[in-house]
């Protein structure tokens, strides 16, 4: 098995004969298992809408504080709404917690974005004012809605391909939970990265069902090399018309472990020179069951050979649980973004 993760022509999801789609759905399948993340070029989120929002996210960050404030995410609710100022999320109690620290130390050198269903009556979204940042929440809203669709043409070619009904994880996702997260990475000196207190983002699962991670031409992205654990290998990047689908969590627990997650990072450029980390912005579409759905082993994957692994636990519940780990009590301190 190749380490280098496979990247696949998705135009068959709009205009493909039924072969090219069961093609398209066996490599679309062993990618994910085999490595948990596939890319995909020709597909279906319009490169404009793609190019428009990196253009808006960017502008946002550039806002000044007293325009941003006012859209400060509650990291106490169950989901992420609004502005995380830089080093409030601590992604290393996720995975990188070896049990042996006290109390957090490590802040993410980030910070993020997050919106969700422009319905969402629960988690209403937090924007900044029109006449800050004129546009920013219709391109967001656009973006929320291509994506969702994407995730729902997949999520039925997985369950296709894994020989159950092509609308078992579907039907459990009107994308009424999925969000849009949208990053900025300061410049920072390369010595605070190798310090091994700070990173980028530590290595992590999403938590929900796949995600989509639209490129940044600024290196950094990583993931694990599953034949190599504790290996990381730079995700490449090869045009802006590409995004890489990550397997989440709900997917494994799920499919009772059969489809795993898969384990990325962020960090350094792994080909820069010099001591100065360049700014980068990353923009991601979570995609995750909706709230009151049961996110344990479905019945088609649980055998008298393989019970369930997982516990039964509703979708928000089970966000909810994991978003208080990396959002840990007390808080850290502030970590340099820059230096």
């Amino acid at each position: 098995m190749s380490s280098s993760i496979p990247v696949l022509d998705a135009a068959c999801l709009v205009s493909g004969a039924a072969q090219e789609r069961a093609e398209f759905g066996d490599k679309f399948l062993k990618g994910m298992v085999e490595h948990g993340f596939v890319k995909l070029v020709n597909h279906t989120v319009p490169l404009p809408v793609v190019q428009d929002t990196f253009s808006q996210i960017k502008k946002f960050f550039n806002l000044p504080l007293d325009a941003k404030t006012p859209t400060i995410n509650d990291p106490k609710k169950g989901q992420q709404r609004g502005w995380s100022p830089p080093g409030e999320e601590k992604t290393w109690w996720l995975e990188s917690n070896t049990g042996d620290i006290e109390s957090p130390q490590f802040g993410d050198n980030k910070e993020s974005f997050d919106c969700g269903d422009p319905n969402d009556k629960q988690f209403p979204n937090q924007w900044p004012a029109e006449s800050a940042l004129p546009g920013y929440q219709k391109t967001m809203d656009q973006f929320y809605y291509d994506c969702g669709q994407l995730c729902v043409d997949l999520l039925d070619i997985l369950a296709q391909q894994l020989q159950v009904d092509p609308y078992l994880f579907s039907s459990r996702c009107t994308n009424e939970a999925s969000t849009i997260r949208i990053n900025h990475f300061p410049p920072v000196s390369r010595d605070i990265l190798e310090s091994g207190q700070v990173s980028r983002i530590w290595p992590h699962n999403d938590f929900g069902i796949i995600s989509l991670v639209f490129p940044d031409r600024t290196g950094g992205l990583e993931y694990e090399d599953r034949q190599s654990p504790g290996t990381f290998i730079p995700m490449p990047y090869n045009g802006d018309d590409e995004v890489v689908v990550i397997v989440s969590e709900t997917m494994q627990r799920w499919t009772n472990g059969t489809v795993r997650a898969g384990l990325h990072r962020v960090t350094k450029p792994v080909d820069m020179v010099g001591d100065r980390v360049p700014e980068r912005w990353s923009l991601v579409y979570f995609c995750k069951a909706d709230r009151h759905v049961n996110v344990g082993p479905l019945k088609e994957f649980v055998n008298p050979e393989k019970g369930p692994v997982y516990e039964n636990l509703t979708a928000l519940e089970y966000q909810s649980m994991r978003n208080a780990v990396h959002y840990p009590e007390p808080a850290a301190a502030p970590v340099a973004v820059a230096g």
